[in-house]
């Protein structure tokens, strides 16, 4: 036998329909389907999609389930599942509430096991009866208790730092970081997901000796600096090389005026890289002493470079060592001044936010 599908499935997706009538459309076609003699004709469902223009048109067999509810139970309503839910007032719904609130991150499925009700029960009760909704868990640096006044201290120095008349100081600061890029790519389990009828046990496999590269930026309000490739792991003898090499890129009132921004990692502080870095930029560097430990979220190449150049770089999978140095250059260079701009608007936001969080996290305002 034969069936043509489109109908079929046009038809199971209208019967599906009645379930998110309100109870007003509901109301409406019963009583204007029994003054036709138990008929939907096309004139009532013309009125319904004028009365109702943001609700789709209910189908006949939808139409047809609804109405025999109402000869069964007098009622348009969910009876069974009004039952449900009203069984959970009083001892049974502080049951329910107390455990939600000793354990927030319970599952429903682990909720519903223990209390002995439905999944759909379950989620009813807590949306809708506790107005209690999902929140994500977000990872961020650890930081010690010592770290809070340090990052308070750059805060409130760069804030003052900013307030220069001399120049647009913020033009010519430059925030620098490296990071890695992996050939294999990088795969967020906790949020890509596959919609596909069964499961097909997707892995991401990742090369025993993976491939990359190492890239370094240098980022300023009026631009970015870089790339700069390595394929090892930085030392202090290949790290020194890097600021006369980004001497080379700058324009004539940036090397005058320059600052240079570096973290504290050991191969940044080395007597050899800061030796280098005092001879080139004298009392203009911002490192040691002064920028704070663990604050990927105070630098442009933390809080932006990295993860918007991972999400671009990798949608067109790249296969090979200079593809993937292509497609980073690629993505550097279109960053426009405008994008700078609104990097180092959000760079003022985060760091008074570090102020007024008294040097902790600060993500949750934003």
């Amino acid at each position: 036998m034969k069936y043509n599908t489109d109908k079929v499935f046009n038809s199971l997706i209208q019967c599906l329909l009645t379930t998110v009538l309100s109870n007003e459309e509901r109301v409406f076609v019963v009583e204007y389907v029994f003054r036709e003699g138990i008929r939907y004709a096309d004139l009532r469902q013309e009125q319904f999609a004028g009365k109702f223009p943001e609700t789709p048109v209910p189908h006949r067999n939808a139409v047809r389930r609804l109405i025999e509810k109402f000869r069964e139970t007098d009622s348009v309503l969910d009876a069974e599942q009004s039952r449900r839910l009203s069984k959970l007032n009083g001892e049974k719904l502080m049951d329910i509430s107390d455990s939600m609130l000793w354990s927030p991150s319970k599952s429903l499925h682990k909720l519903a096991q223990e209390e002995d009700i439905r999944l759909t029960t379950a989620h009813k009760t807590v949306r809708e009866k506790m107005k209690l909704f999902p929140y994500k868990v977000t990872a961020v640096q650890e930081l010690k208790t010592a770290a809070h006044e340090k990052r308070i201290r750059y805060s409130e120095w760069l804030t003052n730092f900013n307030q220069m008349k001399t120049v647009d100081i913020l033009d010519v600061t430059f925030f620098t970081d490296e990071d890695w890029f992996h050939l294999s790519g990088y795969v967020n389990t906790q949020n890509t997901r596959l919609w596909l009828s069964e499961n097909p046990h997707a892995l991401h496999e990742k090369p025993l000796h993976d491939q990359k590269l190492g890239v370094w930026v240098a980022i300023s309000r009026r631009r970015i600096v870089g790339s700069l490739f390595f394929k090892e792991t930085v030392n202090s003898k290949h790290y020194c090389s890097m600021p006369h090499d980004f001497i080379g890129l700058l324009e004539e009132d940036e090397i005058t005026y320059s600052w240079f921004q570096q973290d504290g990692a050991t191969v940044h502080t080395a007597n050899n890289s800061m030796k280098i870095l005092n001879e080139i930029f004298g009392e203009h560097v911002i490192s040691r002493n002064l920028w704070p430990p663990r604050a990927p979220d105070l630098t442009p190449p933390g809080f932006y470079v990295w993860g918007a150049a991972k999400s671009a770089v990798y949608c067109d999978c790249p296969c090979k060592l200079n593809e993937l140095k292509t497609a980073i250059t690629t993505y550097i260079r279109n960053i426009t001044q405008a994008d700078m701009q609104k990097v180092f608007a959000n760079k003022i936001k985060t760091v008074q936010a570090c102020i007024d969080t008294r040097g902790h996290h600060f993500q949750h305002l934003s």
